[in-house]
Protein backbone atom coordinates (compact mmCIF):
# COMPACT_ATOMS: atom_id res chain seq x y z
CA UNK A 1 0.00 0.00 0.00
CA UNK A 2 1.43 3.39 -0.99
CA UNK A 3 1.51 6.38 1.42
CA UNK A 4 -1.00 8.15 -0.86
CA UNK A 5 -3.63 5.45 -0.37
CA UNK A 6 -2.94 4.49 3.25
CA UNK A 7 -5.97 5.75 5.25
CA UNK A 8 -3.89 5.78 8.44
CA UNK A 9 -1.55 8.45 7.08
CA UNK A 10 -2.93 11.98 7.34
CA UNK A 11 -2.44 14.07 4.21
CA UNK A 12 -2.28 17.86 4.35
CA UNK A 13 -4.76 19.74 2.16
CA UNK A 14 -4.86 23.46 1.52
CA UNK A 15 -8.30 24.77 0.50
CA UNK A 16 -8.79 27.84 -1.68
CA UNK A 17 -12.15 29.21 -2.74
CA UNK A 18 -13.84 32.58 -3.08
CA UNK A 19 -16.50 33.48 -0.53
CA UNK A 20 -19.75 31.53 -0.92
CA UNK A 21 -18.23 28.51 -2.65
CA UNK A 22 -18.61 25.96 0.17
CA UNK A 23 -15.15 26.21 1.71
CA UNK A 24 -16.50 26.17 5.28
CA UNK A 25 -18.44 22.94 4.76
CA UNK A 26 -15.55 21.23 2.96
CA UNK A 27 -13.15 22.24 5.72
CA UNK A 28 -15.51 20.83 8.34
CA UNK A 29 -15.72 17.52 6.49
CA UNK A 30 -11.97 17.29 6.06
CA UNK A 31 -11.27 18.15 9.71
CA UNK A 32 -13.51 15.26 10.73
CA UNK A 33 -11.92 12.92 8.20
CA UNK A 34 -9.18 10.75 9.65
CA UNK A 35 -7.16 10.74 6.44
CA UNK A 36 -6.61 14.47 6.12
CA UNK A 37 -5.34 17.51 7.99
CA UNK A 38 -6.06 21.05 6.84
CA UNK A 39 -4.48 23.21 9.51
CA UNK A 40 -1.74 25.40 8.05
CA UNK A 41 1.43 26.71 9.73
CA UNK A 42 0.70 30.06 11.39
CA UNK A 43 3.21 30.49 14.19
CA UNK A 44 2.36 32.84 17.06
CA UNK A 45 3.70 36.38 16.90
CA UNK A 46 3.96 38.15 20.25
CA UNK A 47 3.66 41.62 18.75
CA UNK A 48 0.52 40.87 16.75
CA UNK A 49 -0.98 38.83 19.59
CA UNK A 50 -0.55 41.72 22.04
CA UNK A 51 -2.05 44.24 19.62
CA UNK A 52 -5.01 41.95 18.91
CA UNK A 53 -5.79 41.67 22.61
CA UNK A 54 -5.55 45.45 22.98
CA UNK A 55 -7.87 46.06 20.01
CA UNK A 56 -10.50 43.65 21.36
CA UNK A 57 -10.33 45.28 24.80
CA UNK A 58 -10.63 48.90 23.65
CA UNK A 59 -12.61 49.01 20.41
CA UNK A 60 -16.08 47.91 19.26
CA UNK A 61 -18.12 47.49 16.11
CA UNK A 62 -16.75 48.52 12.74
CA UNK A 63 -13.72 50.18 14.28
CA UNK A 64 -12.68 46.94 15.95
CA UNK A 65 -13.24 45.08 12.66
CA UNK A 66 -11.08 47.58 10.78
CA UNK A 67 -8.19 47.18 13.22
CA UNK A 68 -8.54 43.39 13.40
CA UNK A 69 -8.58 43.07 9.61
CA UNK A 70 -5.48 45.23 9.33
CA UNK A 71 -3.64 43.09 11.87
CA UNK A 72 -4.68 39.89 10.11
CA UNK A 73 -3.47 41.29 6.78
CA UNK A 74 -0.14 42.30 8.28
CA UNK A 75 0.35 38.96 10.00
CA UNK A 76 -0.44 36.93 6.87
CA UNK A 77 1.83 39.10 4.71
CA UNK A 78 4.81 37.79 6.68
CA UNK A 79 3.97 34.12 6.18
CA UNK A 80 4.55 31.69 3.32
CA UNK A 81 1.93 31.04 0.66
CA UNK A 82 0.61 27.86 2.25
CA UNK A 83 -0.46 29.93 5.27
CA UNK A 84 -2.51 32.34 3.13
CA UNK A 85 -6.19 33.14 3.62
CA UNK A 86 -8.51 30.56 2.06
CA UNK A 87 -10.21 33.29 -0.03
CA UNK A 88 -6.98 34.71 -1.44
CA UNK A 89 -5.75 34.68 -5.01
CA UNK A 90 -2.99 32.15 -4.27
CA UNK A 91 0.64 32.49 -5.26
CA UNK A 92 3.15 29.72 -5.80
CA UNK A 93 6.15 29.16 -3.57
CA UNK A 94 8.11 26.25 -2.13
CA UNK A 95 6.00 26.03 1.04
CA UNK A 96 3.42 23.68 -0.49
CA UNK A 97 6.01 21.07 -1.40
CA UNK A 98 7.88 21.63 1.86
CA UNK A 99 4.74 20.68 3.80
CA UNK A 100 3.76 17.89 1.38
CA UNK A 101 0.43 19.62 0.78
CA UNK A 102 -2.15 19.05 -1.91
CA UNK A 103 -4.43 21.88 -3.01
CA UNK A 104 -8.21 21.87 -3.41
CA UNK A 105 -9.83 24.70 -5.36
CA UNK A 106 -13.54 25.41 -4.81
CA UNK A 107 -15.33 27.10 -7.73
CA UNK A 108 -18.91 28.10 -8.46
CA UNK A 109 -21.01 29.04 -11.48
CA UNK A 110 -20.68 32.83 -11.90
CA UNK A 111 -24.43 33.47 -12.02
CA UNK A 112 -25.11 31.40 -8.91
CA UNK A 113 -22.11 32.97 -7.17
CA UNK A 114 -23.28 36.51 -7.94
CA UNK A 115 -26.72 35.84 -6.45
CA UNK A 116 -25.20 34.23 -3.36
CA UNK A 117 -22.62 36.97 -2.82
CA UNK A 118 -25.37 39.58 -3.02
CA UNK A 119 -27.20 37.69 -0.26
CA UNK A 120 -24.04 37.19 1.81
CA UNK A 121 -21.54 39.95 0.88
CA UNK A 122 -18.81 38.98 3.33
CA UNK A 123 -16.24 41.72 4.06
CA UNK A 124 -18.23 44.45 2.29
CA UNK A 125 -16.81 47.86 3.19
CA UNK A 126 -19.70 49.92 1.79
CA UNK A 127 -23.50 49.86 2.08
CA UNK A 128 -25.04 47.17 -0.09
CA UNK A 129 -27.40 48.40 -2.85
CA UNK A 130 -31.00 47.25 -2.78
CA UNK A 131 -30.77 45.28 -6.02
CA UNK A 132 -28.38 42.76 -7.54
CA UNK A 133 -27.98 45.08 -10.53
CA UNK A 134 -26.86 47.90 -8.27
CA UNK A 135 -24.55 45.57 -6.35
CA UNK A 136 -22.83 44.39 -9.52
CA UNK A 137 -22.22 47.97 -10.70
CA UNK A 138 -20.79 49.24 -7.41
CA UNK A 139 -17.00 49.18 -6.93
CA UNK A 140 -15.69 46.65 -4.42
CA UNK A 141 -13.05 47.50 -1.84
CA UNK A 142 -10.90 44.43 -1.29
CA UNK A 143 -8.97 43.17 1.70
CA UNK A 144 -5.19 43.18 1.44
CA UNK A 145 -5.29 39.42 1.90
CA UNK A 146 -7.49 39.04 -1.20
CA UNK A 147 -4.21 39.60 -3.10
CA UNK A 148 -5.88 41.61 -5.86
CA UNK A 149 -6.09 45.28 -6.77
CA UNK A 150 -7.30 47.38 -3.79
CA UNK A 151 -10.47 48.52 -5.60
CA UNK A 152 -12.33 46.49 -8.24
CA UNK A 153 -14.88 47.87 -10.68
CA UNK A 154 -17.43 45.27 -9.56
CA UNK A 155 -17.69 42.52 -6.94
CA UNK A 156 -17.85 40.18 -9.94
CA UNK A 157 -14.17 40.86 -10.63
CA UNK A 158 -13.33 38.90 -7.46
CA UNK A 159 -14.63 35.82 -9.26
CA UNK A 160 -12.34 36.46 -12.24
CA UNK A 161 -9.26 37.19 -10.17
CA UNK A 162 -9.52 34.16 -7.94
CA UNK A 163 -10.18 31.65 -10.72
CA UNK A 164 -7.43 33.18 -12.84
CA UNK A 165 -5.02 32.58 -9.95
CA UNK A 166 -6.26 29.00 -9.50
CA UNK A 167 -5.63 28.27 -13.17
CA UNK A 168 -2.13 29.75 -12.99
CA UNK A 169 -1.38 27.67 -9.89
CA UNK A 170 -2.60 24.46 -11.54
CA UNK A 171 -0.52 25.17 -14.63
CA UNK A 172 2.59 25.82 -12.53
CA UNK A 173 2.09 22.45 -10.77
CA UNK A 174 4.06 23.09 -7.57
CA UNK A 175 2.06 20.22 -5.99
CA UNK A 176 -0.97 18.12 -6.88
CA UNK A 177 -4.20 20.12 -7.12
CA UNK A 178 -7.79 19.54 -8.15
CA UNK A 179 -11.05 21.44 -8.55
CA UNK A 180 -14.30 20.83 -6.69
CA UNK A 181 -17.36 22.46 -8.26
CA UNK A 182 -19.90 23.88 -5.83
CA UNK A 183 -22.72 22.61 -8.04
CA UNK A 184 -21.58 19.01 -7.53
CA UNK A 185 -20.75 19.46 -3.87
CA UNK A 186 -24.06 21.00 -2.79
CA UNK A 187 -26.10 18.16 -4.32
CA UNK A 188 -23.99 15.29 -2.99
CA UNK A 189 -21.21 16.47 -0.63
CA UNK A 190 -19.70 13.08 0.12
CA UNK A 191 -19.65 11.85 -3.45
CA UNK A 192 -18.22 15.11 -4.81
CA UNK A 193 -15.53 15.48 -2.15
CA UNK A 194 -14.66 11.80 -2.42
CA UNK A 195 -13.99 12.25 -6.14
CA UNK A 196 -11.76 15.25 -5.41
CA UNK A 197 -9.79 13.32 -2.80
CA UNK A 198 -9.33 10.46 -5.23
CA UNK A 199 -7.92 12.94 -7.76
CA UNK A 200 -5.33 13.85 -5.14
CA UNK A 201 -4.56 10.23 -4.28
CA UNK A 202 -6.07 10.59 -0.81
CA UNK A 203 -8.23 7.98 0.89
CA UNK A 204 -11.89 8.94 1.37
CA UNK A 205 -12.67 6.01 3.65
CA UNK A 206 -15.05 7.16 6.39
CA UNK A 207 -15.77 10.55 4.80
CA UNK A 208 -19.04 11.98 6.17
CA UNK A 209 -21.27 14.95 5.43
CA UNK A 210 -20.94 18.05 7.61
CA UNK A 211 -23.67 19.61 9.70
CA UNK A 212 -25.02 23.03 8.70
CA UNK A 213 -22.17 25.55 8.81
CA UNK A 214 -24.21 28.78 9.06
CA UNK A 215 -26.70 29.51 11.80
CA UNK A 216 -28.97 31.27 9.30
CA UNK A 217 -28.50 28.60 6.65
CA UNK A 218 -31.18 26.44 5.08
CA UNK A 219 -31.91 22.97 6.37
CA UNK A 220 -30.23 20.16 4.47
CA UNK A 221 -33.44 19.23 2.63
CA UNK A 222 -34.34 22.82 1.76
CA UNK A 223 -30.80 23.53 0.59
CA UNK A 224 -30.84 20.41 -1.58
CA UNK A 225 -34.15 21.36 -3.17
CA UNK A 226 -33.07 24.99 -3.63
CA UNK A 227 -30.06 23.99 -5.73
CA UNK A 228 -31.58 20.91 -7.33
CA UNK A 229 -34.42 23.07 -8.65
CA UNK A 230 -32.03 25.93 -9.41
CA UNK A 231 -34.30 28.25 -7.45
CA UNK A 232 -31.48 30.82 -7.27
CA UNK A 233 -32.11 31.62 -10.94
CA UNK A 234 -35.24 33.49 -9.83
CA UNK A 235 -32.96 35.98 -8.06
CA UNK A 236 -31.29 37.00 -11.32
CA UNK A 237 -33.08 39.32 -13.74
CA UNK A 238 -32.18 39.55 -17.44
CA UNK A 239 -30.55 42.90 -16.66
CA UNK A 240 -28.40 41.32 -13.92
CA UNK A 241 -27.46 38.46 -16.26
CA UNK A 242 -26.32 40.96 -18.88
CA UNK A 243 -24.13 42.66 -16.29
CA UNK A 244 -22.65 39.33 -15.19
CA UNK A 245 -21.95 38.49 -18.82
CA UNK A 246 -20.12 41.80 -19.27
CA UNK A 247 -17.93 41.41 -16.17
CA UNK A 248 -16.96 37.73 -16.32
CA UNK A 249 -13.74 36.73 -18.08
CA UNK A 250 -15.23 33.98 -20.20
CA UNK A 251 -11.87 32.53 -21.21
CA UNK A 252 -11.25 31.80 -17.54
CA UNK A 253 -14.83 30.62 -17.01
CA UNK A 254 -14.60 28.22 -19.94
CA UNK A 255 -11.41 26.72 -18.54
CA UNK A 256 -13.44 25.69 -15.48
CA UNK A 257 -16.40 24.40 -17.45
CA UNK A 258 -18.72 27.42 -17.18
CA UNK A 259 -20.46 28.92 -20.21
CA UNK A 260 -22.13 32.24 -20.90
CA UNK A 261 -25.93 32.13 -20.78
CA UNK A 262 -28.51 34.17 -22.64
CA UNK A 263 -30.10 36.74 -20.30
CA UNK A 264 -33.54 35.71 -21.53
CA UNK A 265 -32.99 32.41 -19.70
CA UNK A 266 -33.50 34.24 -16.41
Amino acid sequence: MTPQSNPRINRRIKIFGERNTGTRAVAQMLRAHRGTVINVPRPPDAGFDTLTVQVKATLKGRHRTLFEDTLIDARLSRLQAISAWKHTAPVVDESYAAHAASVLFMVRDPYSWAASFFRHPYHARAPIPATLEGFLQQPWLTMQRDNTAPVLTSPMILWNEKLRAYLAFAQAKPVASTVLMFEDFVLDPVRALRAALEDLGISSQGLAEAEATRKDGLSREKRLQFYKNKSWEKEISPAAARLINSYVDWDIATAFGYAMRDPVDF
